[in-house]
């Protein structure tokens, strides 16, 4: 029969050197190879960009005129004061005190349809919305009622008219209308 020493086990069984010292050791060694190894993968390196001949072109409608609420039929539109009707020249620091431009007399609009559904009216303006325009649509009276959707208002005509190229890139066909406005 074969003798074992207790003596110098310390009642341990097996021979466990370094315990928990060793294990977090071994585990933030895990841990650094495991990140050296994840920014190798996703940092950049020089081999990865290819020159681009030119820049995507992408078919953004230009910026529209500031929003407006829509002319009411019944009522003749009255234009509210603007505090940020100046020109970009007036507003510069000097001895000139800013003047406001003059009143508009008339609006330009551009219709891009007239629905006698007020839900396909609505999706329509939805569609036009996520280009950027400003877009009203208006009720007309009788039975049925058309529903204009409408891209405006703007100032000039060619402001609308920048506009219109920017719907017709969209697939959108537009009618340029001038309205006066009462005063």
């Amino acid at each position: 029969m074969a003798r074992r020493d207790y003596k110098n086990s310390g009642g341990r069984s097996g021979d466990k050197r370094g315990g928990r010292f060793g294990v977090l050791f071994f585990g933030i060694l895990i841990g650094l190879v495991a990140a050296a190894v994840m920014a190798w993968y996703l940092l950049p390196r020089a081999g990865d960009f290819h020159a681009v001949e030119s820049a995507p072109v992408l078919h953004a409608p230009p910026p529209a005129a500031p929003a407006a609420k829509p002319v009411q039929p019944a009522e003749p539109a009255v234009p509210a004061p603007n505090p940020s009707n100046y020109t970009f020249y007036d507003i510069l620091p000097g001895n000139k005190a800013p003047k406001p431009l003059p009143p508009a007399k008339e609006q330009w609009w551009l219709q891009v349809a007239a629905l006698k559904n007020a839900a396909d009216a609505d999706a329509l303006r939805a569609k036009l919305t996520l280009l950027n325009l400003n877009v009203v649509v208006q009720a007309t009276p009788g039975n049925p009622p058309l529903h204009r959707v409408r891209v405006g208002p703007f100032r000039s005509q060619d402001a609308a008219e920048s506009a219109r190229e920017g719907l017709t890139l969209n697939n959108f066909e537009a009618r340029l209308l001038k309205e006066p406005i009462a005063q």
